[in-house]
């Protein structure tokens, strides 16, 4: 069974690292063919909580969840992928 998958982001984002921080994990994330579900907490507020939670009180944005574990934002996932870890735990 595939891991479940969540990338928390915002269409509402103030810079535009953010907006390219997201735009790489999308990149990546698709690029192995996962499927993982979007969360746009500008427009799913209420999910917001949610990751807080698993995250430990991070609230940085994209961040990247699998099986309901937070692997934090965008520089994290980039150090999982050249180690080769991510493949590992997105199970491709």
């Amino acid at each position: 069974m595939p891991p479940k998958v969540i990338l928390y982001t915002s269409s509402v984002s103030f810079g535009a690292s953010t907006r390219g921080h997201t735009s790489n994990m999308k990149h990546i994330l698709d690029s192995k063919g996962v499927k993982y579900e979007e969360v746009d907490l500008a427009t799913n507020r209420e999910r917001a909580d949610e990751m807080v939670k698993v995250s430990g009180g991070e609230r940085k944005l994209p961040q990247l969840h699998v099986d309901e574990k937070s692997y934090g934002g965008w520089d994290s996932v980039q150090e999982l992928e050249d180690c080769g870890e991510l493949s590992k735990i997105l199970q491709v």
